[in-house]
């Protein structure tokens, strides 16, 4: 052998021995963030925003995204109900923001852990710090256990909900806001144009409050071992200081995070091992093999398009594009799915994106059963686009219904002349050719014109609505007009079929499809999230989105995403 050989086969040696300690490495690596010991404590602490799902964002899949969503969450918990390994679950509720409908569903998460024979533990900081703390607590006490820091204290301090009214401003400003609509209870034209709530709408809002604040009370009752009415007394008697909270038996312990943290990890004398719930969803999810069932996710206002992001202040947030949400219907009818849980979680916006919509679902309910999961808010194009479903599941404090229309533009004529001074020359070739300007104020034909396409879309809605629950166009009009309704209250009005989470829809969908209730199955979501690099080389469209809107702002046109569109009930 030459010296040559020799030098060349000690190189490919030592390369060899490289490689195979880089890949001991990785393996050992990938080992370590996804082996879930026996005898564990599954552990999270639920902070910040709580999205339907997780990310899709380039960056957070190459950088790591902190934020759980409910799918991480359900996943987590779902998984260690029925995971041996798993011995209890330890959770830190700190400040997040969610609504009811998933505060009620986690909690329930965590109850049925603790059902299944888990020790459940919640640690709180405090619930709210000179701040409503009704959210915390109540997530709380789906544990079996619960810690209160030793500063900290319980707020809870009853329901309310506080909504903003412009029309004060657009006064001061020489705007005149002209907003016709059907039905008194369609309360978002209401912004611009009171100033505070008008009757139908604070009767509205009242019932609403109330059905939260005796679910609320039923949730703390049930966690606590109170009476319903002795959770109720207790949230009309808040706040409480740590100690009357424990006194109260509303926590379990005063204690600071060390002490907590120390308790909960022995149990029975056995020392748990800490898995993190990002390492455990590393490990493994459940429905992950079994009969296919599809989950076709729709969140965010209905907009005509593709989804996607709307940094629009106050009416901004997630978009639900309809032209990606047909695109997911057409691909789950073309896959070998069984059935479709259909999640909605919107407050509604184009009438005609959501017709888009509403259409490619009932096509594909001819063909495999349907059922609809409503989440925080399916209401107006939200529940538009849930008509003609085989099964409507909707959580009790689920915000939905709103079957009602709007629309409106402002006058901003005086604004321009004795604000600003400018001045608007006008040439028209026709009677409306001003229809949507700004500049004037409708004449009394152009306001018939505008009553035209509002009883129309309306006429669609009751027609709709009618068909799927099997109902006269006169009852649907008597529950319509803008009627907002908790699930629990859209149940008793016969808008959905029954009360529940994500996965009692899912146990629907799985009997509707002749499956077994203990089946296993395989939940395969929609639309398709798309390949990392085709994320990396899209452009984002919010920069245009900010743009566009920003050109309709200045030139008057009224900022909302449509006429079947819910704005946020804000209830603390």
């Amino acid at each position: 052998m030459t010296t040559r050989t020799k030098a060349l086969v000690a190189v490919g040696g030592v390369l060899a021995i490289l490689a195979i300690g880089v890949l001991a490495i990785v393996l050992g690596a990938r080992y370590a963030t996804r082996h879930v010991p026996g005898d564990s404590i599954l552990t999270i602490e639920i902070a910040g925003p709580i999205p339907e799902l997780p990310s899709t964002s380039p960056f957070g899949e190459i950088f790591g995204d902190r934020t759980l969503s409910r799918r991480d969450l359900r996943d987590a918990l779902v998984q260690a109900a029925s995971d041996p390994r798993i011995r209890a679950v330890r959770v830190k509720v700190q400040e997040f923001t969610a609504g009811f409908a998933t505060i009620e569903e986690l909690r329930t998460l965590l109850e049925n852990v603790g059902k299944a024979g888990k020790a459940t533990s919640a640690y709180l900081e405090t619930a709210g710090e000179f701040a409503p703390g009704n959210a915390q607590y109540l997530l709380a006490t789906g544990c079996k256990r619960v810690v209160l820091g030793p500063m900290g204290d319980i707020n809870i301090t009853g329901l309310g909900s506080r909504t903003p009214f412009i029309r004060g401003t657009l006064d001061k400003l020489g705007i005149v806001p002209e907003f016709p609509g059907i039905g008194a209870y369609k309360s978002a034209r209401f912004f611009y144009t009171e100033k505070d709530f008008t009757p139908a709408a604070r009767e509205m809002t009242t019932w609403l409050l109330d059905s939260i604040s005796s679910q609320a009370a039923a949730g703390i009752a049930a966690g606590r071992g109170f009476t319903p009415a002795e959770a109720a007394g207790l949230m009309q008697r808040g706040p409480f200081l740590g100690p009357a909270a424990l006194k109260a038996k509303l926590v379990d312990e005063l204690a600071d995070w060390e002490t907590f943290v120390e308790e909960s990890s022995t149990l029975n004398g056995t020392k748990l091992d800490e898995v993190p719930i990002r390492r455990y969803l590393n490990a493994d999810r459940p429905n992950t093999s079994g009969a296919p069932i599809a989950v076709l996710v729709a969140n965010g206002q209905i907009m005509r398009g593709e989804s996607g992001y709307s940094p629009m202040p106050l009416f901004g947030g997630d978009v639900m594009g309809s032209d990606s949400i047909a695109r997911a219907w057409r691909q789950v009818r073309e896959s070998d799915a069984k059935a479709v849980v259909f999640r909605v979680n919107s407050p509604g916006g184009s009438a005609v994106a959501s017709e888009i919509i509403r259409a490619e679902m009932a096509r594909t309910a001819a063909k495999i059963p349907v059922v609809v999961s409503m989440g925080d808010v399916a209401a107006s194009g939200g529940y538009w686009i849930t008509c003609g479903a085989t099964r409507i599941v909707a959580d009790p404090g689920t915000i939905t219904a709103s079957i009602g229309v709007f629309s409106g533009h402002l006058d901003m004529t005086k604004f321009w002349d004795d604000k600003l001074g400018v001045t608007w020359g006008r040439i028209d070739t026709a009677p409306n050719a001003g229809l949507y300007s700004s500049v004037d104020a409708w004449t009394p034909e152009q306001r018939q014109v505008v009553q035209g396409f509002l009883d129309r879309i309306y006429d669609g809605f009751l027609q709709r609505v009618s068909a799927a629950r099997k109902m006269t166009r006169e009852q649907v009009d008597a529950i319509g007009r803008g009627r907002v309704f908790t699930g629990e209250q859209a149940k008793e009005k016969g808008l959905v079929d029954q009360l529940g989470t994500f996965d009692d829809a899912v146990a629907v969908a799985k009997q509707l499809a002749g499956l077994k209730p203990d089946a296993a199955v395989e939940l395969t979501y929609y639309p398709r999230s798309k390949p990392l690099w085709q994320r990396i080389m899209e452009k984002d469209d919010a920069g245009a989105r900010l743009e566009a809107m920003a050109r309709e702002a200045i030139a008057g046109k009224v900022i909302a995403p449509g006429p079947v569109w819910l704005p946020p009930i804000q209830i603390q």
